[in-house]
């Protein structure tokens, strides 16, 4: 470019024609060049491309971490749905939960249903002697035997007469 500008200006110059105008054009326009031939002087164009090529390289590492990033992203908001889903589960499971006063009524009624199983426990005869459970001092008697108003057959009877008169001989000290 400069060989052309000067070419230019060497034909202006051996033309035949003076003119103080074009004289003072084409001192301006070399008082122009010059200036740009400063300025481009100060360019390193090897540099410029090496320092293209380190940004190009440093897009691409870019590029590539943002589809990493992407990845990320996507798996992130999977596990952000497997979140939401499972507080939606807890939240159904809040919404049918019982509240304070629903479970301490169900306790109450268990009570209330305890207490009348603890009774027919009592009126029941588990060993079929006759005489209720909650009246039946030999509560094991065997199937059969003849019992008395406690419901002991005359050997659980004596062991429970011999077992009596032990303890009683024994705490009064004889």
């Amino acid at each position: 470019m400069k060989k052309l500008v000067l070419i230019i200006v060497a034909l202006f110059s051996f033309a035949s024609c003076e003119n103080p105008s074009v004289e003072e054009g084409l001192a301006s326009l070399e008082a122009s060049l010059a200036e740009l031939q400063a300025a481009m002087s100060g360019v390193d164009v090897n540099q410029m491309l090496a320092d293209i090529a380190t940004m190009q390289d440093q897009v691409e590492t870019m590029e590539a971490d943002v589809e990493g990033y992407e990845l990320q992203v996507e798996e992130w908001e999977n596990q952000i749905q497997t979140i939401l889903s499972d507080l939606a589960s807890v939240q159904e499971i809040i919404d049918n939960a019982g509240t304070k006063t629903q479970v301490e009524a169900i306790l109450a009624d268990v009570e209330g249903i305890q207490a009348m199983i603890d009774q027919l426990v009592l009126i029941a005869d588990y060993d079929y002697d006759g005489v209720i459970n909650g009246l039946d001092q030999c509560p094991d008697t065997e199937l059969g035997l003849t019992v008395n108003e406690q419901g002991c057959s005359e050997e659980q009877a004596a062991a429970l007469t011999a077992t009596a008169s032990s303890t009683t001989t024994s705490s009064t000290g004889g």
